[in-house]
């Protein structure tokens, strides 16, 4: 796949008549439903990667991996609008012949999004427009800090046939996003989204074509039989994206936030959440919101100063505390939340206790992470915690969360949240993560994401065409970017660039420049 060429002038038409809201409105894709059954947005048939291979015969296959959680979704509106400029300049400046470009969107398979991966065919002309806009940007999300970016590896690195292999040249290949990953690939989500059971106790791949591969002159039947009886085992993430740096280059940009936009993203989804249920959640003296991502059915208790026992049994108690969202009775959503609160100037004082129970399971009996978020007099507190690590429901699982005692008096001070609420968000944690599969060179930080295309064109500028960074930032001052940007630009590639011309040294005998000779600095094979 990905002939043809993309024609500037279809592009801006079709920017002109919609805009970059109407393309996305546009391409919604809503699945069939019974007459009696609301409509329901789902991942479009042509970005779904279950049961699916993509193939690319260009000469330069490309792949931009993007993050549509709530983090950062506009950034896939961000590429739709920048893209004929993209791929004009690769085209204008040569830094690339041949390009086949594929598009991911990776939401959070864990937290149970509706469209946690999507992967477009690799396509050279204006289908490239239409797959992007056909991208669900659902900004879901669990609130753990990793998004499911091993599950796009795990599909590049072994779903993609890539003719360029065979001439000894790799793809490039960008994640966009500002969170971890998750450190093994879960076999129940690589069956659930890719449709087959792909590991085996060893952890290698166990598909029919794999094991002919492997086994060329087994006998067909022998090969089934290997199939019915494999044990699946999660496969280290590490091992993904090895596999997946053998096929391409591969890039994290990841664009800086300071903690407190971090924080402001994280607890947006539980008032998005306690709102869109009918639940009140600004406006009170006391408030605990209980979050989970699965259909099981946790609930939320707390027994007040006068020893009233408020939930799903009793939802109301006589001093104005109201369970006003129970959700996941019957296991109707992946997005659950449950909500009790007292309205200002209502709540009794003394001391509250609060805790979560399981009443039943809807999806499999595995242990469920949940967050608490309590509001305490203007002051909000977040606890996570897991419940059912064996199986257990009722009382027997049930985990205590936060006592305290209300003084209607006494308006609070913002505490800190206790656990890992936010933890997990750390900038340091999260390069830390990402520096175990990627060399530090390749992971590239930016603070305006609409720098992104600016960089990725660099890359491809200094990895394909061999261009040194003083070229590629001259390019931008051509196409009149601000010095700020080429400022930021700069700054992002300047490791790259260092380290890539001493590995070309390496590879063709030039000596490194007299600056990196004086540090001592080796070159390394990237």
């Amino acid at each position: 796949m990905g002939g043809g060429y993309y024609d500037q002038d279809v592009a801006r038409q079709t920017r002109a008549e919609g805009g970059t809201e109407g393309a996305f409105q546009r391409s919604a894709y809503i699945a069939p439903t019974a007459a009696a059954a609301p409509p329901e947005r789902q991942v479009h048939p042509d970005l779904n990667p279950l049961g699916k291979m993509r193939e690319c015969n260009n000469e330069t296959p490309l792949v931009v991996a993007l993050d549509i959680t709530r983090s950062r979704g506009e950034d896939t509106k961000i590429i739709y609008e920048r893209l004929p400029m993209f791929l004009g300049q690769i085209d204008l400046k040569g830094y690339a012949e041949g390009v086949g470009l594929s598009f991911a969107a990776v939401g959070d398979a864990t937290a149970a999004d509706r469209a946690p991966l999507q992967i477009s065919q690799f396509e050279a002309d204006n289908r490239l427009d239409e797959a992007l806009s056909r991208v669900w940007i659902e900004e879901g999300g669990g609130g753990t800090g990793q998004e499911s970016y091993e599950l796009a590896a795990y599909f590049y690195a072994r779903r993609v046939s890539m003719s360029c292999l065979a001439q000894g040249k790799k793809g490039i290949f960008f994640f966009l996003g500002d969170e971890g990953f998750y450190p093994t690939i879960d076999p129940y989500h690589a069956k659930r989204l890719l449709g087959e059971h792909v590991l085996d106790q060893a952890g290698q791949p166990t598909t029919l074509a794999a094991l002919r591969e492997r086994r060329p002159k087994a006998d067909p039947e022998q090969l089934r039989q290997i199939l019915e009886h494999r044990v699946d085992q999660p496969i280290d993430s590490k091992v993904i994206f090895a596999e997946l740096q053998r096929k391409f280059h591969t890039f994290l940009i990841f664009p800086k936030k300071t903690m407190e936009e971090r924080k402001q993203d994280i607890d947006a989804e539980i008032k998005q959440r306690v709102e869109a249920a009918g639940g009140l959640y600004a406006g009170v003296d006391i408030r605990a919101s209980l979050l989970w991502n699965n259909r099981n059915d946790l609930d939320l208790h707390m027994i007040t100063p006068a020893g009233e026992h408020i939930y799903f049994g009793s939802k109301k108690a006589t001093c104005g505390g109201w369970l006003d969202v129970d959700m996941n009775v019957r296991g109707e959503t992946t997005k659950p939340v449950e909500n009790i609160r007292w309205q200002k100037g209502s709540a009794p004082p003394g001391k509250y206790r609060v805790y979560v129970q399981n009443y039943r399971f809807h999806d499999r009996a595995a242990p469920t992470p949940f967050r608490v978020e309590i509001e305490i007099n203007g002051a909000i507190r977040h606890f996570d915690g897991v419940i059912s690590s064996k199986g257990e429901t009722g009382p027997s699982s049930d985990v205590p969360v936060f006592e305290f005692v209300y003084n209607p008096a006494e308006r609070a001070a913002p505490q800190p949240s206790a656990g890992s609420a936010y933890d997990n968000y750390s900038d340091d944690l999260i390069l830390k993560q990402w520096g175990t599969v990627l060399p530090a060179a390749h992971i590239l930080r930016i603070s305006d994401p609409k720098a992104v295309l600016d960089v990725m064109l660099g890359v491809i500028a200094i990895v394909n065409a061999g261009h040194d960074l003083d070229t590629y930032l001259a390019d931008l001052q051509g196409r009149s970017q601000s010095p700020q940007r080429r400022e930021e630009v700069g700054a992002a590639l300047a490791d790259l660039a260092r380290s890539w011309k001493a590995n070309l040294a390496q590879i063709d005998g030039t000596p490194p420049p007299a600056d990196e000779q004086r540090r001592g600095a080796r070159p390394r094979r990237l």
